[in-house]
């Protein structure tokens, strides 16, 4: 997905219906909800104020490993496929805005690749791809010629974090906030499990939504993200979250009827309980045969008859 997102960055900062006409670049997926309004979230970036998301590149996601910031690939154990498949770090020569020539090697970060972007960054980035000498553009020639994978989860990361834009991360608590929004931990809530167990031990122990087969609604990878639904807002609303996904009112409407918000504060605390089981829908069409069912009892059985469908 990088072509489609940087061609987007080339034509938003070249073309003069769009150049320097806006303050914030958000790449976002189909199935993302916000879940502020539009006067709250255009608040939170506002440059003049400002606000307390001005300025500040986001990269990452409810999932990722580091929290609000990028995740370095050597946390992660040598067996597993996000180290050894970025080992070694892809090094090169560049030439800067000056001429001279300098050697890098950039360490690969994980972040997402739905990313909240300050348009200085963004402009940054395509104008290093216009120069094939860049250290942006000689970076990715590299990582083509290793034959490796480039999403943009790990390439605008590794970007930010090498250059002198990883000072625009935001600036964290010791608990994981945002210094300056300390009620925001992470940019979009999603739930995946492609990386479970954690870098840290960490796994999932909450049910989630399953799509059932007669909905319209696309089946999740077997990693996720997986669709939330309104047991899903207690979590939504404690990590502050900019964005939800994903969402459909074809798996649960009612999560999708909640936002955007002004306030979290008007959000109830819903969570998941222990144990949740739904009960398949009654059957009451009396223009349709219902089923026939016979009982098979088991001589010499304590147990419960059995009713079996005869016609499947």
């Amino acid at each position: 997905m990088n072509e489609p997102t940087l061609w987007a960055m080339d034509l938003l900062t070249t073309h003069t219906r769009f150049r320097h006409q806006w303050h914030v670049f958000m790449n976002l997926s189909g199935d993302t909800m916000p879940t502020r309004t539009p006067r709250v979230m255009s608040s939170l970036f506002e440059e003049s104020g400002p606000g307390p998301l001005s300025g500040i590149n986001f990269v990452t996601s409810y999932s990722c490993e580091t929290g609000l910031h990028p995740t370095d690939m050597n946390i992660f154990n040598e067996e597993w496929h996000k180290r050894w498949a970025h080992s070694p770090e892809p090094e090169f020569y560049y030439y800067d805005d000056n001429g001279d020539e300098y050697h890098a090697s950039v360490p690969t970060f994980f972040g997402s690749q739905w990313v909240v972007l300050t348009y200085e960054f963004v402009d940054y980035l395509a104008s290093s791809l216009r120069n094939e000498y860049s250290l942006v553009s000689r970076y990715r020639d590299e990582i083509i010629r290793l034959e490796r994978v480039m999403t943009d989860e790990t390439f605008i990361p590794s970007i930010l974090m090498y250059t002198q834009f990883r000072n625009t991360l935001p600036d964290m608590t010791e608990d994981g906030a945002m210094s300056a929004f300390p009620s925001l931990y992470a940019v979009r809530y999603e739930r995946m499990d492609e990386n479970m167990p954690s870098a840290f031990g960490w796994f999932p122990e909450e049910q989630r939504y399953e799509v059932p087969d007669s909905s319209i609604a696309d089946q999740p990878k077997v990693w996720g993200p997986y669709f939330l639904g309104i047991y899903d807002l207690g979590n939504i609303k404690s990590s502050g979250c900019l964005f939800i996904r994903k969402v459909s009112k074809y798996v649960d409407p009612n999560i999708v009827n909640m936002f955007p918000v002004d306030s979290f504060d008007s959000l109830p605390n819903i969570i998941w309980p222990d144990e949740v089981q739904i009960s398949p829908k009654p059957f009451w069409d009396w223009n349709i045969e219902e089923p026939e069912q016979i009982n098979i009892e088991e001589g010499g059985s304590d147990e419960e008859p059995a009713l079996v469908d005869v016609h499947r």
